[in-house]
């Protein structure tokens, strides 16, 4: 399991890139470390000799098709994420494998495509799964408008200002709980 830490789902989506980049200013703001995880949808990404079918919580380098382990490296490198820092690769069904290895993180955040009004989570959905099932705090981010005619705040100083807004609310749920965040709370904007 991975303990103590900031745990983010990673993957080449605009909604995740929101997510990494959200994690990474949170990470810096509360001064912990940063685990990307990339979940391998079996075999896309494994070299011929690691197909094995199955969950894999970890996933060596060496299983990691050299290309597909660059790109994901670049995606994870274009965020700048704070020191210590680290990509893992693991192998299964998203929602299960990230709840199973957010079990002794702080704090568990996945990129959402654009919310629908009055139904933000569909019973069914990844987003649903991470937040019915994760024994941690879910954060969910969605991903960046794409109409270049909207009036939006520079993306790096929304990510900051989001980053800071939710330390800001952990600490609040911190006080009013006792010292512990409940399991499943995600804040609102």
């Amino acid at each position: 399991m991975i303990t103590n830490c900031i745990i983010v789902g990673l993957d080449d989506s605009a909604a995740s890139r929101a997510a990494h980049q959200w994690a990474a200013e949170y990470a810096y703001a509360v001064g912990k470390d940063l685990c990307a995880v990339h979940v391998l949808d079996w075999p896309i990404g494994l070299n011929a000799s690691a197909m094995t079918a199955g969950t894999r919580l970890w996933v060596p380098k060496q299983d990691i098709a050299e290309p597909y382990w660059r790109g994901m490296r670049r995606v994870f490198d274009e965020v700048g994420p704070p020191r210590g820092s680290i990509l893992r690769f693991a192998q299964g069904d998203v929602g299960d494998v990230l709840v199973r290895l957010s079990t002794d993180a702080d704090l568990l955040v996945i990129g959402i495509r654009e919310l629908m009004r009055g139904r933000p989570y569909l019973a069914g959905s990844v987003s649903h799964y991470f937040i019915s099932h994760a024994s941690c705090p879910v954060v969910t981010v969605p991903e960046q408008p794409s109409n270049p005619q909207q009036d939006v705040p520079d993306e790096s100083t929304r990510h900051h200002d989001l980053a800071v807004a939710a330390v800001s609310w952990m600490e609040r749920l911190s006080r009013t709980t006792g010292g512990t965040a409940q399991p499943y709370a995600t804040p609102h904007r």
